[in-house]
């Protein structure tokens, strides 16, 4: 489960730019954490926290945009916020298929049927959603995105 930052080495005596790029850093570590989780598939919750950490990150990048160069920051800024869409997009299903299977139990036989029919529905939608997530995920292996953002921020 995504976990409230903490971050070492922040104080009064260091520059501003100084603790965006510690406070950036760290968020971009515990996002990527859960990267590997998310690509399997196996525990929803990994998609969840990865989500959830992206949009914490963007937060801090939004607050930190003028200690950067623009051209550089946005290009980064910009992957950063596709990896929240896409990992969006997918953690939307996984709400909703946990929603109504839970709901299962309180229903009639014809009811349950009917939302089991739109479970498999949502479950279908699921692994289309998922696509785009991995296929960024590739794109972003392959490109060396996780070396340049901490280059640029480190």
């Amino acid at each position: 489960m995504a976990t409230k930052l903490v971050v070492e080495g922040i104080s009064p005596d260091e520059t501003l730019e100084t603790c965006a790029r510690q406070i950036i850093v760290n968020y971009f570590h515990e996002m990527m954490s859960y990267k590997e989780g998310a690509k399997a598939g196996i525990d929803i919750e990994f998609v969840h926290d990865m989500r959830v950490t992206s949009r914490r990150l963007r937060a801090a990048m939004d607050n930190f945009a003028d200690c950067f160069p623009k051209k550089p920051f946005k290009k980064h800024y910009k992957k950063i916020k596709a990896i929240t869409r896409t990992m969006g997009a997918v953690r939307d299903l996984d709400v909703l298929i946990v929603r109504f299977q839970n709901e299962l139990t309180n229903l009639t036989g014809v009811e349950r049927a009917d939302i089991r029919g739109l479970i498999e529905h949502l479950q279908q939608k699921h692994t289309e959603a998922r696509q785009p997530m991995l296929m960024l995920f590739e794109e972003l292996e392959e490109t060396g995105f996780e070396t340049e953002f901490l280059e640029f921020f480190f």
